[in-house]
């Protein structure tokens, strides 16, 4: 999936030298939207389902002795 997006990047790139203008935006399009779909793969999970929970933002109460 990384060589498609790196390729698609580099034929904007090159549709963009050669101006060609209407190809450079079909092929930065095609770019972002194989980087969000592979962004998307990568962060679903069958359990949490496309939460992250490594960047959990909710505090969390600690418990201490002087509390208890």
């Amino acid at each position: 999936m990384m060589v498609a997006i790196f390729l698609t990047m580099l034929a904007a790139l090159s549709f963009a030298w050669a101006r060609q203008k209407d190809a450079t935006w079909v092929a930065a399009g095609l770019c972002l939207l194989l980087t969000a779909l592979l962004f998307l793969w990568e962060v679903w999970s069958p359990v949490d389902g496309f939460r992250m929970p490594w960047i959990d933002t909710r505090l969390e109460r600690i418990e201490t002795k002087a509390q208890a």
